[in-house]
């Protein structure tokens, strides 16, 4: 009976032991997933920091790309600004001609027809002076 009471002592010291070495492993792999975890979160987190720094970045290319712009159209404005003007001037035979011209002109828009009203489908028409 004696060695059937250590024998079983035994079986249930064995099984103790391997109960709590099954409860570190437990414990350890609890742990090497919660790692694992946050190293994907890290990454992911670092993955969408890096596209936010890229799109930032962008962002402010374009933003100095127009400042530029801006400013190289502000000194081509300013350079005409200073660019001198130069208009030629008829001569009497071309100041005549266009003279002549300026009358038609003027002398055909003293005489425009003007569409008064519409009644009863006929068309009164006004000759109106200018």
């Amino acid at each position: 009976m004696l060695t059937q009471l250590e024998d079983l002592e035994r079986k249930l010291q064995l099984l103790t032991e391997k109960e709590k070495t099954l409860e570190e492993n437990v414990k350890t792999l609890e742990a090497k997933v919660a790692i694992r975890k946050l190293q994907e979160k890290i990454k992911a987190k670092r993955e969408a920091v890096e596209n936010l720094e890229s799109e930032k970045s962008d962002f402010e290319k374009e933003l100095k790309e127009s400042e530029t712009s801006e400013e190289s159209e502000e000194k081509v404005e300013e350079e005409q600004e200073t660019d001198l003007t130069v208009t030629e001037v008829p001569s009497e035979g071309q100041e005549r001609a266009q003279s002549q011209e300026q009358d038609k002109e003027e002398e055909k828009k003293k005489h425009r027809f003007f569409y008064t009203r519409v009644r009863n489908n006929s068309v009164s028409v006004s000759l109106e002076r200018l």
